[in-house]
Formats: C-alpha cells, structure tokens, sequence
C-alpha cells in the first residue's frame, strides 16, 4: 500500500525536462557572469598597471589631465587613483590637489634589485664570452684571498680541470685572482698576506715582491694571465669587473688547456675578456651593493 506514494515522492524529486533545463541555463549565466567578473577583475589589474606607467612620465598631473590622457572618463581616472592612494603607490598633494607617485615602487625595486645576484646578471656575458673566445668562461669574486667560482660554461677543451661553481682557489696563482688584487684598493698584504704564498705548480708566484710587480703589469694591460700557475697546461686571461662592492671584487675569463699562449693570442683574449668585464659592469649599473652568489 506504501509503494505508489514513494514513486510518486520519488517521482516528484527527479527533474523534469523543463526544470532539468531551466537548471542549466541558470548555470550557463553564473559561469558566464563569473567569466565577466574575472575579465573585469583582469581589466581593471591591467589599467591599474597602465596608469602606474604613465604616472611615472609626470612629475605631478591633475584628475582631469590624467582622464583626458589615458582617453577614459574623469570618474574612472579618479577610482583609480584612489585605489592606487590606498595601497600606498600614489599621493594627492594638499594645495594643488594633484597626483603623483610615491616612492613604494623604489622600495619594491629596490628589494628585488637587492635579491638579484651577480652570477644572475653575469650569465648571459659569460656565455657570450665563451662563444666569442672559443674557450670556457668564468666568472669569480674574491673571499679571504680566494677566488671563490660562481659560474661556467665549459668545453671539451677543459673537462680536465676541476673548477666547479662553489670550488676556492688561491687569487695569488689565479688569473681572475690576480685581476682582483690589481684593481682592489686596499693594499694587497691586507688581503692575501705578505706570503710566502702558495705553490701549485712551478709557474706559480710565491713572493709579495713578485706579486706587486706582477700586479702592476696587470694595472697596465687591464687584464690578468694565468701562465700555468694553477694547474700545469691550462693558460687563463682574465679582467676585473667593476661596481662591484669595493670590499669584495669580481672578476671574469677565459681558460686554455695547452702548452703555449703566443703574445697575439694572449692579446686577443685580453680585448675580450676586458669588453665582457665592461659589459657586466654596465649591467650592475647602481647595483653595487648586490648579493655576489
């Protein structure tokens, strides 16, 4: 006796067509007003970031100047610019009622900017570099008398030499170390100590009266050369990159397993590793304070 009212309940519980198809169109227009939301939401990011960028071309502009610029109605420039005064990006000034940028974008720069290292900023020269010379490349800083690798691109020529980014050599028989120690403005016995120094090889620069002559030969020139002082038939050439912070250098170069480096080569290599060194100089720019690994 119970059966026919519980199909009917459960007759009354499924959908109809009619209310089945009702149900799907309510859920095209919420699928659809939320894609309107979101393009909206997207819109207004980009015209938020529009206006950040053309802020930047004025030292101060009006609402109405900024509207008639940026082609869109007094109002719409005006919620803009309150969004940006609230976040903190932008300030009315008091008599005139203008707008201008803060300095929030320096700071948020200026915490990236402080996060970006040399190795980041060297890489791309590095690999030019390379490209260029035919031979593997380098790029050091100098830490408590080291050269301390940050980066390389290897060839075939040098899979035998073991100088991995991370891997510390003595600056005293090293081209880039050398580099460093010529261009650093503290005086070289405060740094790398008044020797003996250490002997990897017989090629290798072991006294300070060496070693000063040596680095103003290198003053002279611009650039640094490894006459197998590390490692027995590998040459390196290398120049000192500047701005970077003073208290710890940097520097960039070439390396070539081989017997002998004749003076024209010595010189061609000279030339590139002087104009890569220059290169990532240009692209530190204001960065001198940066992280170096």
């Amino acid at each position: 006796m119970a059966t026919a009212p519980r199909q009917q309940a459960a007759r009354s519980r499924t959908p109809g067509p009619r209310r089945k198809a009702a149900a799907e169109r309510s859920a095209s227009r919420d699928g659809q007003a939320t894609e309107e939301q979101q393009g909206r939401a997207r819109s207004t990011t980009g015209d938020l970031l529009n206006l950040v960028e053309q802020l930047s071309n004025f030292d101060r502009i009006g609402v109405t100047r900024l509207a008639r610029h940026l082609g869109v109605p007094v109002p719409t420039a005006y919620r803009m610019l309150r969004a940006l005064e609230r976040a903190g990006y932008v300030e009315q000034l008091a008599e005139s009622k203008e707008y201008r940028l803060t300095l929030k974008l320096f700071e948020l720069g200026s915490r990236v900017a402080s996060r970006t290292t040399l190795r980041d900023l060297a890489a791309v020269e590095v690999e030019r570099l390379a490209q260029q010379a035919g031979l593997a490349s380098n790029v050091s800083v100098l830490v408590e008398g080291d050269v301390l690798y940050l980066a390389q691109v290897k060839t075939e020529e040098l899979l035998a030499v073991n100088l991995t980014p991370g891997s510390r050599a003595p600056a005293t028989c090293t081209a880039m170390g050398k580099a460093m120690l010529a261009a650093d403005f503290r005086e070289v016995r405060s740094i790398v100590g008044p020797g003996p120094y250490p002997r990897r090889t017989e090629h290798s620069i072991t006294t300070y009266e060496e070693l000063v002559t040596e680095l103003a030969e290198i003053q002279r020139l611009g650039y640094a050369v490894d006459r197998q002082e590390l490692n027995l038939g590998v040459w390196c050439v290398a120049a000192p990159i500047l701005g970077v912070r003073q208290t710890q250098p940097a520097a960039v170069s070439v390396s070539a397993y081989r017997p002998h480096l004749d003076a024209a080569e010595e010189e061609r290599l000279g030339k590139l590793v002087i104009a890569a060194a220059s290169r990532i100089s240009d692209r530190l720019g204001g960065l001198g304070n940066m992280v170096s690994w």
